[in-house]
């Protein structure tokens, strides 16, 4: 058994862990990055959208490492920047997976940061208020870990949950949780003809970095051409399915619009399976795609390595973000950064989109205290678990505000760590002044966006 080390721990390297582990090692913190599989970037590296970074009312929100990583996308090809759309958010922020990966892989190398690629957390020992250890099984067995803080960016709250604090799972008694998905990416098709048979708006147009003509880089719709057909071949539960398309491709294009419902994505059983059948229900819609809609003819489809799960636990922290701070645009004095994307709930019972918008200025805070368990004053807990109702975590969840919690988690457990403290009894204000340097948009009650 190998005994591993750090100022900061990192549990899980999707996007809310990348920004965490990037952040908390630029401010010279020895940090250690865990990582269950051998990549990292998460749902990122599926091509989906990193919605959202500008609000309904034409205001970006979202800067820091997010930008950053926006930026460097662009360079490299792999994204083509905030595109103004016409349908249920104002502004879309398109990538390519792959690019995704390679390009955070390398600012985590730049950072310094130390990854461990196939590591699972399977035990945390407590001593008081603290969590003393990690224990997680890799290559040569079972290793420990310790660090004076840590970050929980699991997506599941593990770390939290394996320490016993307290979550929800899903909306009401019954614990009924957003269906779990497959991202499907074609490649040799016609991103034009696609969007004039499907999009119900206008798409979402840009112009690749090298220049050329422009391209429909996001669009929504339905198959409601297609019911009969549909119905017929039993392909979806029911008619008039959503679908939702990215691209900065002009011959390639990512489709959303798999989905098994009523599945734990935290029980292992009921994930393996959620892969099986979406595996095979991403190959019969690619073959449906091929035989009927335009554009699709030529096409080749490769379903995403991995399934997404919308949701599952949220951690109960010191405070909630309730429905109304989220529909009303409510702002916080802790605030770590800003969340402009609407409510975006996929129906348990059905897997259809419903969306609600953000209220007062089109964004609202995010609370310190959100990540900030009662029970633990060394955990901070960041993404997708963070404490939030299951309305206002169909807001939280999307992947411009697990970037902009990720960065502060980091910024936070550095701090903390340097000061020799814990990371719940850290200075609010002097967290604020850190994100400003570096960028992050607090709103307009403190220091104006640079």
């Amino acid at each position: 058994m190998a005994e591993f080390s750090c100022d900061v721990a990192v549990i899980g390297g999707g996007v809310t862990g990348v920004a965490a582990a990037i952040a908390a090692a630029r401010q010279g913190a020895d940090v250690i990055l865990l990582e269950p599989r051998p990549f990292v970037g998460g749902n990122a590296t599926t091509g989906l959208c990193l919605h959202n970074f500008i609000s309904r009312y034409g205001k970006q929100v979202v800067f820091g490492l997010a930008q950053e990583i926006v930026d460097e996308l662009i360079e490299m090809g792999g994204a083509v920047g905030h595109i103004p759309y016409e349908g249920f958010t104002s502004a879309v922020t398109p990538v390519d997976g792959n690019y995704f990966r390679i390009k955070v892989t390398e600012m985590l190398a730049r950072a310094g940061v130390r990854i461990l690629y196939g590591a699972t957390v399977v035990e945390a020992s407590c001593r008081g208020r603290r969590i003393a250890s990690l224990k997680f099984g890799a290559k040569g067995g079972l290793h420990t870990l310790t660090s004076p803080n840590v970050i929980d960016a699991t997506g599941d709250g593990d770390i939290a949950a394996m320490a016993g604090v307290p979550f929800r799972k899903g909306d009401g008694p019954r614990e009924r949780m957003q269906p779990i998905s497959m991202i499907m990416h074609f490649h040799n098709v016609d991103t034009r003809r696609i969007a004039r048979e499907l999009g119900e708006v206008n798409p979402a147009m840009a112009t690749r970095p090298e220049g050329g003509e422009p391209i429909p880089v996001y669009f929504n719709g339905s198959f409601s051409k297609w019911n009969d057909e549909i119905m017929k071949e039993g392909l979806f539960p029911n008619k008039d399915r959503h679908v939702f398309f990215n691209t900065v491709w002009p011959d390639q294009i990512n489709v959303n619009t798999s989905a098994v419902l009523d599945l734990d994505g935290t029980d292992p059983t009921a994930l393996s399976r959620a892969t099986v059948e979406l595996t095979g229900q991403c190959a019969r819609i690619a073959d449906f795609l091929k035989r009927h809609v335009p554009g699709f003819e030529n096409s080749y489809c490769v379903p995403a390595a991995f399934p997404g799960v919308r949701e599952s636990r949220n951690i109960q922290g010191r405070y909630q973000l309730t429905d109304d701070d989220v529909l009303e645009g409510r702002k916080f004095d802790d605030t770590i950064g800003q969340v402009c994307f609407p409510v975006d709930i996929h129906a348990p019972e059905s897997s259809q989109a419903i969306f609600h918008q953000i209220g007062g200025d089109g964004a609202f805070d995010i609370p310190y205290r959100c990540m900030l368990p009662a029970e633990f004053d060394n955990l901070i807990v960041a993404g997708r678990c963070v404490s939030a109702t299951h309305v206002a975590h169909g807001a939280t969840r999307n992947m411009a505000p697990c970037l902009v919690m990720g960065e502060a988690a980091g910024i936070a457990a550095a701090m903390s760590s340097a000061a020799k403290q814990d990371a719940a009894d850290l200075d609010v204000k002097g967290l604020q002044a850190r994100l400003l340097e570096n960028r992050v948009y607090l709103g307009e009650a403190h220091t104006t966006q640079g």
